[in-house]
């Protein structure tokens, strides 16, 4: 299933991060992600976007530059073309796993070969019923954005959890280096 549109959005009377995905084909696939879950979850996708933006061969530095530093140039450079201005298209002409979101108890993150992401969501709450789940496939453009969405949606949660740590460690790694940089000198 090809994904068109994402959204998430923090609903706090369910005190949940609501996540709702378009499919190309016109679906609507809903999602809720509890505090529990997202604290779970935080980890795994850092290290799963940042295996995917380091992986050899997907970066390749002639000038000595870092493979973090380039990794956050890629995220960078995947949220400038992104449109995060276009609303989301809450008319869907199907919903596959019904009008109520699931919600997510089980996670699975499965990198592929071909520089993506597989999530696959299950909602294992409900014990006498089989349980519901989806499963998406993200490239790192789609992936930066949706973890975009998230830290977003975080802050508005105020849960104390965010995505952007590994970010306030690189601007401290450039901070520390410029602090010890030899200044410039000039001949006259």
């Amino acid at each position: 299933m090809m994904i068109h549109q994402l959204q998430v959005s923090y609903a706090m009377a369910q005190d949940r991060l609501l996540v709702r995905l378009n499919t190309q084909g016109g679906e609507e696939l809903r999602l809720w992600l509890t505090r529990s879950m997202m604290k779970k979850l935080l980890g795994h996708l850092l290290n799963a976007s940042g295996a995917l933006d380091t992986a050899p061969g997907a970066l390749e530095s002639h000038d000595g530059s870092s493979s973090a530093a380039l990794a956050q140039f890629k995220k960078q450079e995947a949220l400038q073309q992104a449109d995060f201005k276009t609303p989301f298209k809450a008319s869907a002409s199907a919903l596959p796993i019904g009008a109520e979101p699931l919600l997510a108890t089980t996670v699975h993150i499965s990198p592929l070969a071909a520089g993506s992401l597989r999530l696959g969501f299950e909602d294992k709450s409900d014990a006498s019923n089989a349980p519901r789940g989806f499963e998406v496939t993200l490239d790192a453009p789609l992936l930066h954005g949706f973890m975009h969405l998230l830290d977003l949606a975080l802050k508005e949660a105020d849960w104390g959890l965010a995505l952007s740590p590994a970010a306030k460690a690189l601007d401290a790694q450039a901070l520390d280096a410029l602090v010890s940089a030899e200044p410039p000198r000039y001949l006259n």
